[in-house]
């Protein structure tokens, strides 16, 4: 009650008694409890003070921000405007850091290029002839973007030195698999220096949309019959049961990461060869007598055998389908596969008639090694590692997509006939700690006057073939199935009809 005293006036008003007489405990409980209400009060009102500004200040802020908006875009139409009408590059193309000069470029006119280029110089720059180069751009072009010819220059949308034409694009893509150094594509061809492996990303990726190139192995007994006749006319005593050819190459690439081995599920040491002492892929294909690939895969890293990763392919499975293959047709392997009645291979350790059978067994067979070969061979980019910043999967298309490449210009104009190489290319490839490949390198300085042939002693790919003849990831009883079964093999049938009619192997100095 002492706090009461000398109090002449409540927080609402006088008190009761304005004399110095001590106030009662009514006068104080009415006291004290008016104070607390007008604290209680106070602070709410307080707080909503508080909330309205925190309120005006947010509104405040976005204010501003909207208003900083409209500033930017206005100045920005106007600096376009002003640099427009004066002539000047503009730097506002989509992709480049704000800021950033325009470096002026003269595109290359390839169209008027080509055709003031010699038909020699051109093929050993592009791997085929002009005709075939005009031919594949009419297939690919509607999947290939769109070049932006369209747009007005000067605009927001222009592109500052002009658009890259698709035929620019094709000529820089196979100007990339040619083995070409990249930089001196892109000064030849007045881009920047990322356009010539950009532009090979996307013809790669037109191949691949292109319906009339791709690869498909014959399904039908008409188109297989036509195939074994083919080769019948390559074989000297006139084989009939081969459908085609089979057999594994590695495919050389950097280190794989450990990124690509998580997604493909395989340790970074399967995709060495220790044959090769390569980090690879193994690709399994099989051709047609005219060396044009019918099927490919690549599903396995480099230190794979060729037996496992042809056992667990898809065409496998197709060709153990009754009624897929017509007939006494097959195909024709080396002895890292087994023989059934769909693979036709030689016999190890052949002596006599076994050894007979096995030469022209080889006959056939062979047309797959040349056509490993003239694919290595016209296409420089196979003599070399991979780039590691390539992921597998971007490389296993980029391979497909070389294939493709190889069977249209065999089919075109190019035929089985390869330019030997560029200079600058074959360069660019050994500084790169690619294969050299003397014959079609010419080491020996001499110009070439007429087209390379593929000769399968002298240009035969041993640092990449063979790599799969081995037994090291399956056992003897995996074989053992394929001779479980008891039909008569097509070996059997050949063996037979060459040692009936008494065909013998010619001798070694007579077989070149």
């Amino acid at each position: 009650m002492a706090l009461l005293n000398g109090l002449t006036e409540w927080p609402y008003g006088p008190i009761k008694d304005q004399s110095h007489q001590q106030p009662s405990f009514g006068d104080y409980f009415y006291a004290m409890t008016m104070s607390s209400n007008h604290s209680k009060r106070r602070d709410k009102y307080e707080q909503y003070l508080a909330d309205e500004d925190e309120f005006d200040l947010h509104e405040r802020a976005k204010r501003r921000r909207i208003l900083i908006g409209y500033a930017s875009a206005i100045a920005t139409i106007a600096t376009t405007s002003v640099l427009s009408t004066s002539g000047k590059a503009l730097s506002i193309h989509r992709g480049r850091v704000p800021g950033a000069k325009t470096i002026k470029r003269e595109r290359l006119d390839v169209a008027q290029s080509c055709h003031d280029m010699n038909d020699r110089h051109f093929r050993r720059r592009y791997r085929m002839d002009k005709e075939s180069f005009w031919i594949l751009l009419d297939i690919i072009e509607p999947h290939l973007p769109s070049t932006g010819e369209s747009r007005v220059r000067g605009s927001i949308c222009s592109i500052p030195n002009g658009p890259i034409t698709h035929t620019a694009r094709l000529s820089m893509a196979l100007r990339i698999a040619a083995g070409g150094d990249p930089l001196d594509i892109a000064v030849n061809h007045g881009v920047s220096d990322a356009e010539p492996t950009e532009s090979f990303w996307l013809v790669v990726d037109a191949v691949h949309k292109s319906f009339q190139l791709d690869i498909n192995f014959p399904t039908s007994h008409e188109a297989q019959y036509e195939l074994a006749q083919e080769f019948r006319s390559k074989s000297t005593i006139g084989i009939t049961n081969c459908v085609g050819a089979i057999d594994g190459i590695l495919m050389w690439i950097h280190k794989p990461t450990d990124q690509d081995c998580d997604v493909l599920g395989f340790r970074q040491t399967k995709f060495f060869c220790g044959r090769k002492k390569k980090f690879g892929l193994n690709m399994q294909a099989v051709c047609d007598a005219r060396r044009r690939f019918l099927w490919v895969e690549l599903r396995y890293p480099g230190s794979t055998s060729d037996f496992f990763a042809f056992d667990q392919s898809s065409l496998k499975c197709q060709l153990e389908r009754a009624g897929f293959l017509r007939e006494g047709l097959c195909l024709f392997g080396d002895a890292a596969y087994a023989n059934s009645s769909y693979m036709c291979v030689p016999f190890r350790s052949a002596t006599g008639t076994h050894d007979h059978f096995n030469f022209f067994q080889s006959q056939l067979r062979i047309n797959i090694e040349c056509a490993f070969g003239m694919l290595v061979h016209r296409f420089g980019m196979l003599r070399k590692a991979w780039p590691v910043n390539v992921s597998i999967a971007k490389t296993n298309s980029a391979i497909l997509a070389l294939c493709k490449l190889h069977n249209f210009c065999i089919e075109s104009n190019s035929g089985n006939d390869i330019s030997t190489a560029d200079v600058g290319d074959s360069s660019h490839i050994m500084m790169d700690g690619g294969m050299l490949l003397p014959r079609i390198d010419r080491v020996d300085g001499n110009e070439d006057t007429v087209r390379w042939m593929y000769d399968d002693t002298e240009d035969r790919l041993n640092a990449l073939l063979d790599g799969g003849d081995h037994r090291d990831d399956h056992a003897d009883a995996d074989r053992r199935r394929y001779r479980e079964h008891r039909e008569v093999t097509p070996r059997h049938l050949i063996h037979n009809y060459i040692a009936e009619n008494g065909f013998r192997r010619p001798p070694i100095r007579d077989i070149r």
